[in-house]
């Protein structure tokens, strides 16, 4: 594939684009100059590269992903210092390369294999369902706050041995790191890097506590209790590092998914309305755990077209670690490449009318990992794929088997994008009885910009 090229002289104000709002500026640049860009920068990065390439196409980013050891993941917001805790509770499982990378990889697939988390589904349903009793009737509530109390107890629960007077105090830490990186540092990045040295004490002081304790159905207890590659004790920047990763991959994507899914059927009240009747259905009355809805076809759809439509990570960031080739171009040693997974999941190939909420269309699609980017693919593939499809659907079945979910009025509904992509600002919404006349307050905003919503 040919790319565009931009030179450096029109490049600053492109930059400036995406550290601003990176969805809107590739979406744009994709729209004007193609899958495949690649930019000229005023400056040298460190290694010396000069350039980077942005991404938008299913083919490049199977090349790019097939080879991990060749393409590095890099952070694609601003990372720790060097030498400080904020760097080692940046570490993550996605910065291993190597035989390292595929040790812990195999150390957490045991504990998130398909059987093992089927087993979880009651236990899962029982917390979903007692935090759901906590929502208030007909009257507003901030739906990313509600979801994110109703997250990160399932997080705790499943995959840390319910040590919820550890883990609590824990998460709320993990979740302030995530929420304070940015393409460019502010001041909530400044108030986490002085909190830094805290969040890691109290990490180990909670792993020391588990050392000789070795719990399957805990992560953390998991990782203390095995070698490193080479026989040692984990350290600590493997252990911050990693447990922040698995805590955000587990809670964080997951709220996203959950939290924009509602609000997209909040604009599709049909589809809203067909989804809870199968799911009432399928329930009668009792939990929803995955015997029950498993097998739920319109609800399965209809998270897969959510996570299309707003992929819980939509950019991605690689860096070449030898030279190599990608499309027409030569990619020198440390040079990045910007992959844009929220536009990969929206190509008109494959997905008609990419920019509608059309669930139906799965019913005749199968998409592969690299044309359907939402939980990575290649060799650094998400291992708790299961997990987080199956915490999604007990919680939106949770939620809509109690009531119809719609807007509190008429608002504006923007985003934050970051590592992952949040709702920006306190959304309310209002949970309503089934039989009750149904209000269609509309969306405006971000929303209404990413997605083409009915008039």
């Amino acid at each position: 594939m040919k790319a565009h090229d931009i030179d450096k002289w029109r490049s600053l104000p492109l930059l400036a684009r995406i550290a601003r709002d990176p969805i809107s500026a590739t979406r744009a640049l994709h729209r004007e100059h193609g899958p495949f860009v690649r930019v000229e920068l005023p400056f040298r990065m460190k290694g010396g590269a000069s350039h980077v390439s942005l991404i938008a196409d299913a083919d490049l980013y199977k090349t790019v992903m097939s080879d991990s050891d060749l393409w590095q993941n890099v952070q694609i917001t601003w990372g720790g210092l060097p030498n400080h805790a904020s760097s080692r509770l940046s570490m993550g499982m996605t910065r291993l390369r190597g035989e390292r990378h595929e040790h812990y990889r195999k150390m957490f697939i045991a504990p998130l294999k398909r059987p093992v988390v089927a087993a979880m589904s009651p236990e899962m349903a029982r917390v979903a369902a007692g935090e759901m009793a906590a929502w208030p009737r007909n009257r507003p509530v901030d739906l990313q706050h509600a979801v994110t109390v109703m997250t990160t107890k399932l997080a705790v629960a499943l995959l840390f041995g319910s040590d919820f007077d550890r883990a609590l105090p824990i998460t709320d830490l993990i979740t302030r790191q995530f929420k304070a990186f940015r393409v460019l540092p502010g001041r909530q990045y400044l108030r986490w890097v002085w909190n830094a040295d805290r969040q890691e004490k109290v990490i180990m002081e909670w792993a020391n506590e588990k050392r000789g304790n070795h719990n399957a159905r805990d992560l953390l207890s998991v990782l203390v209790n095995n070698p490193d590659l080479d026989g040692s004790p984990p350290s600590p920047a493997i252990i911050c590092g990693i447990i922040c990763f698995l805590y955000a991959a587990a809670y964080d994507t997951c709220l996203n998914g959950i939290t924009w899914t509602l609000l997209l059927l909040t604009q599709h009240p049909e589809i809203m309305e067909a989804l809870t009747a199968e799911i009432d259905g399928a329930l009668q009355g009792e939990l929803p755990t995955m015997d029950r809805i498993g097998q739920l076809l319109l609800l399965d759809r209809v998270i897969r077209e959510g996570m299309r439509l707003i992929p819980p990570v939509p950019l991605q960031m690689r860096k070449a670690v030898r030279p190599t080739a990608l499309g027409d171009q030569v990619v020198r040693y440390s040079e990045r490449v910007l992959i844009s997974g929220h536009l990969i999941g929206r190509d008109p190939e494959l997905y008609p009318e990419p920019d509608r909420f059309v669930p139906e269309r799965w019913r005749s699609i199968k998409p592969s990992p690299f044309q359907y980017p939402v939980f990575g693919a290649g060799g650094h593939m998400c291992p708790g794929v299961v997990f987080g499809l199956q915490m999604v659907k007990i919680a939106l079945s949770t939620i809509l088997s109690a009531g119809r979910v719609e807007l509190a009025r008429d608002m504006p509904v923007g985003y934050r994008t970051a590592v992952t992509m949040q709702p920006v600002g306190r959304v309310e919404v209002v949970l309503r009885g089934h039989g009750e006349r149904p209000r269609n307050p509309r969306a405006s905003g971000g929303l209404a910009k990413l997605v083409a919503l009915p008039a």
